[in-house]
């Protein structure tokens, strides 16, 4: 009996993410506008990736209530601010979710270094909560109360992306670019609580990370952008370098 090879499984999830039909339907993203020291953040990004100024990175925890693939799951993750030629921009270097066909997806076609963990999310009227863990040590605890809606609210994912994928396996680690289509549905600010904690094999307290200058809850749809476009190749240093947060 024949069995589905791993390249069919990546072409039935590109099928899946075409950018012709929407990807997630009002995803929730509790995101802190933190902070980076550059000195310390600079060592976790990828040789030519140059953050943007003034250093600044995005700390999250989403809930996705419907997507095209059927999963209904919770995601943490770092956005660090970079600079693109089409302007600011996105690198994660970190981020955990609590369903496997979500982290296949985003790991492999679009170089998000996503690994297992465990989030918990509340929204009860405008109160919030939400913590995401990891092999029993907490990383992100949020809590907070909802604000007032703000109608010129920056984008949370819908911004260029440069990522790195191919840090498992033969091949070289590469950076990919990509920009999600992002439609909002509604943003408010949040009066937040944010407590950052971290361990040996997710560095979140080592990557400088400062105080919370704005909070944040977005509600939007998603649609899956253009393929990923290679952009140049990285060392094999890079995935030992880089081995922490993505992969362990």
């Amino acid at each position: 009996m024949n069995t589905p090879s791993a390249r069919d499984g990546l072409r039935r999830l590109r099928r899946l993410a075409s950018p012709r039909r929407m990807l997630y339907r009002d995803a929730h993203y509790l995101a802190a506008t933190v902070e980076v020291d550059p000195a310390v953040m600079r060592r976790w990004l990828p040789t030519g990736i140059r953050l943007a100024e003034p250093a600044r990175a995005d700390l999250f925890c989403a809930w996705f209530p419907e997507c095209s693939y059927g999963s209904v799951y919770h995601e943490a993750g770092l956005f660090v601010h970079i600079k693109t030629r089409r302007g600011t921009g996105i690198h994660c270097p970190w981020m955990i979710l609590d369903d496997d066909v979500a982290l296949i997806l985003g790991r492999e076609l679009l170089g998000y270094p996503k690994k297992l963990g465990e989030i918990t999310w509340s929204l009860d009227g405008d109160r919030i909560q939400a913590q995401a863990s990891r092999r029993g040590t907490g990383l992100i605890t949020m809590s907070g109360t909802l604000g007032d809606r703000i109608s010129d609210a920056p984008p949370i994912l819908g911004r260029p992306h440069r990522n790195v994928t191919g840090t498992l396996g033969l091949s070289l680690p590469r950076i990919v670019a990509f920009t999600p289509v992002e439609h909002p549905i509604e943003t408010r600010r949040v009066d937040l609580n944010l407590t950052v904690g971290g361990s040996d094999r997710d560095p979140l307290h080592l990557m400088g990370l400062g105080r919370v200058l704005e909070a944040r809850l977005h509600r939007v749809d998603l649609a899956a952008a253009r393929p990923p476009l290679p952009l140049r190749p990285l060392t094999p240093l890079y995935a030992v370098t880089h081995l922490r947060p993505r992969v362990l």
